[in-house]
């Protein structure tokens, strides 16, 4: 009898180590499926003109005419390796033709489009990305920025994600007027706020979040940028896409502004899931006192006809911002609601006892709690 319940003992302790297991298994799993792939840029394999270029991004490396020009380069980074973007002229100097492109990398594809030799028809961007259904908050990037004229030309640092299928068929040249050609989920006809395609969007998609850091400035040291993410819809995305540009990546499809060997370093890139509430709104209404760093009792008078917790609704945004683009014009995004999955509220009572507020990361990594004392 004692073996057998030794033995029923033992079963116990392994099927709740086992549990336990499975659910550390599945925390660590969820938070890395809440990451880019390969964020630290160190899964290099086929080669472009002889250059070794990353598997799970995508240099603006330029195949034209039977020439090849190389933009995105492997060397020594932070931590391992890292990706490294360069402006280049490309072109054939002895025929009188060339131009200086942007040196990026992106989960998307680089695309350019040039026909036969005509130069001032050429266009480019960007088009797809990957599936996703996450809602991040900030993006982490370590970068050196370096080259001769870091003081004349943007660098960029950009996260975008959306639903649904965009489609358009013209695109700004560097002529200034419309090329044709095909595209599918085009950066230009997604981030219509900030980017949009000067030509029009024939079927556009639904932006959910963009996060966008453009600077002129010089680092020749690794630095850490971290680049907040806005949202205009509450929806959760179906696709983001990323791009890091040493240069004046072709908004509104720039041709002038570029730098022969402006160049960016990009490493160890971090999504970053927050446990705070941006804005509250209560009964509908923001209200301004509110502290998101605070663990303190908080209190708010609000006014009307409050008896009992059933007269008050609390909401949390996150989000919220402005982004104003190349051409001067400001975006503003109105941010989402968390939902009852990240924010959950147990009632107080009016001039009384607090109601309580707890706010989980989406990737489940922190909690934060806020107490609200609500007085009429």
């Amino acid at each position: 009898m004692q073996n057998f319940l030794y033995f029923c003992s033992l079963i116990r302790k392994t099927m709740k180590k086992n549990i336990l297991l499975a659910v550390a298994m599945a925390v660590v799993t969820n938070l890395c499926a809440q990451q880019l792939p390969d964020p630290h840029f160190e899964n290099w394999g086929d080669k472009f003109n002889g250059d070794i270029q990353l598997t799970q991004w995508h240099g603006s490396n330029v195949s034209q005419a039977g020439f090849k020009f190389t933009f995105l380069y492997r060397k020594p980074g932070r931590t391992g390796y890292c990706a490294y973007v360069t402006d280049r002229a490309v072109g054939i100097p002895k025929l009188g033709i060339g131009a200086t492109g942007p040196g990026y990398v992106s989960l998307g594809q680089p695309w350019q489009y040039l026909k036969g030799l005509n130069v001032n028809g050429a266009t480019a961007g960007t088009e797809g990305g990957i599936a996703w259904t996450h809602r991040p908050d900030t993006m982490s990037v370590w970068v050196k920025r370096v080259g001769p004229k870091t003081a004349d030309e943007d660098f960029h640092l950009l996260y975008y994600a959306w639903q649904g299928t965009a489609k358009s068929s013209q695109y700004k040249n560097k002529k200034g007027t419309a090329t044709t050609t095909e595209r599918i989920n085009e950066e230009s006809d997604i981030r219509r706020a900030t980017d949009g395609n000067e030509f029009g969007t024939e079927q556009p998609a639904r932006q959910t979040a963009e996060g966008w850091h453009r600077a002129r400035a010089r680092y020749d040291e690794w630095t850490q940028i971290k680049v907040p993410i806005l949202y205009m819809s509450d929806s959760r995305p179906t696709m983001c896409n990323v791009i890091f540009s040493a240069g004046n990546y072709p908004a509104f499809r720039a041709n002038d502004g570029l730098y022969d060997g402006n160049a960016l370093f990009v490493d160890d890139v971090e999504l970053i899931y927050s446990s705070k509430i941006d804005k509250l709104l209560i009964n509908g209404k923001e209200w301004k006192a509110f502290n998101p760093n605070s663990s303190e009792v908080q209190t708010c008078k609000v006014q009307g006809d409050i008896q009992s917790a059933k007269d008050i609704t609390i909401t949390g945004l996150r989000g919220t911002g402005s982004l104003t683009n190349i051409k001067g014009e400001t975006a503003h995004f109105k941010g989402r609601k968390l939902d009852s999955q990240e924010m959950t509220v147990v009632p107080g009572e009016v001039n009384g006892k607090p109601w309580v507020i707890t706010v989980t990361a989406e990737d489940g990594s922190k909690i934060t709690n806020y107490k609200l004392r609500i007085t009429n």
